[in-house]
């Protein structure tokens, strides 16, 4: 039987799938082609919520947030997260190119859960170490 492994959707590739955009649906066809499981963490919910904050809190975004969210496996800050997201936000302010705090959580709590893989447009993430960026 084949492993499957996991995928970290990050917030500003599950805008665009929510958007429709089409080179996040190719994109998420290859990954599901390629085995892939889907998987995104607490901190990116919050985004989304935090989205649907600044446009008013339509029901309708609100229900298609919670839809997205109840087909992926959601991944929690835990204790160990915390210390490795600190850890990586140190590391990299500390070689001059930081990241925001948010993407450091989501990071590490990617790499905590064994997930290897996160895709997001956000270049920045190549600069965490263990992490693959994947682009789209």
């Amino acid at each position: 039987m084949e492993t499957l492994t996991f995928v970290c959707l990050d917030t500003s590739f599950l805008i665009d799938f929510l958007r429709g955009q089409e080179d996040a649906r190719t994109t998420y066809l290859t990954l599901k082609g390629q085995g892939h499981r889907f998987a995104t963490t607490t901190i990116v919910a919050s985004e989304l919520f935090r989205g649907v904050d600044k446009r008013g809190r339509q029901k309708r975004e609100e229900q298609a947030v919670y839809r997205l969210l109840a087909q992926l496996v959601v991944w929690y800050l835990d204790i160990e997260a915390a210390e490795h997201a600190s850890r990586i936000y140190t590391d990299l302010e500390g070689s001059g190119k930081p990241i925001g705090v948010n993407d450091c959580l989501t990071a590490a709590i990617a790499l905590t859960n064994g997930c290897h893989k996160l895709v997001s447009h956000d270049m920045h993430f190549k600069t965490v170490p263990g992490l693959e960026l994947v682009s789209y």
